[in-house]
């Protein structure tokens, strides 16, 4: 999991270009190989269970512009797939207007520039709201809203969530009734943080678990949160 990819500048949520191609050159010398989110989907509910050993899916949250500037391009060149989870206002153009820079996000013309083939499209909210301070009834308008801004952008897009935040509903019983309504909807899956490797077949296709990787990490941290999730797993 990733977020912006920014020069000079190493934090919780960003990584420099340069760090990027560096940990991505250290996948692709190891022999990794990078899925697109349907393969993913087969792989995590059992659909598909002959894959490569050295699978990884990565994602970008938020949708950042500087990602089609700088992650976009080295995905085209080492001819890989990542996901993009996209906030909804963002393309209806009711966003608070940002200036130039590392937070400014992309537009639905940004986004169409996109090759879905390379990267796909998915939900992340409606303006990144924390799911874990709304009601139920709350959410589910989030997530149809957002569901159908993507619909009506024309976009090519997958039905499946990253939580914003991460969070979910505290309240169990809202947590099923949420996992549930997402089924009958049509939500193929959600993916958390979790800074776990996640478990093939997903024991829970609504609680996917991904490892956030930031720009502090060094090269040797990188490698352990890629066996382990985090750096100190115990």
């Amino acid at each position: 999991m990733y977020h912006r990819v920014w020069p000079g500048q190493s934090d919780n949520l960003t990584i420099t270009p340069e760090k990027l191609r560096q940990q991505w050159s250290y996948l692709k010398d190891e022999g990794y190989a990078t899925l697109s989110l349907g393969q993913y989907l087969d792989i995590a509910n059992g659909k598909t269970r002959h894959y490569p050993k050295r699978s990884l899916l990565i994602t970008f949250d938020d949708g950042y512009l500087n990602n089609l500037t700088y992650a976009y391009p080295l995905l085209k060149e080492m001819e890989w797939k990542a996901t993009f989870f996209i906030i909804a206002n963002t393309i209806d153009g009711t966003a608070p207007s940002e200036e130039p820079g590392i937070n400014e996000k992309m537009t639905l013309q940004d986004l169409r520039k996109l090759d879905n083939n390379i990267v796909q499209l998915a939900l992340h909210g409606y303006h990144h709201e924390h799911f874990d301070q709304l009601g139920l009834d709350d959410i589910k308008t989030v997530l149809r809203t957002s569901a159908a801004i993507m619909d009506e952008s024309g976009l090519h897009h997958h039905d499946v969530l990253a939580y914003p935040y991460g969070a979910r509903p505290k309240d169990r019983r809202a947590l099923a009734d949420l996992k549930l309504w997402m089924q009958e909807k049509g939500i193929q899956a959600a993916f958390r943080i979790g800074n776990q490797v996640s478990k093939i077949p997903a024991p829970d296709i609504y609680e996917i678990k991904r490892i956030d990787i930031t720009g502090t990490d060094s090269l040797e941290e990188f490698k352990i949160k890629l066996k382990k999730g985090k750096l100190k797993p115990f």
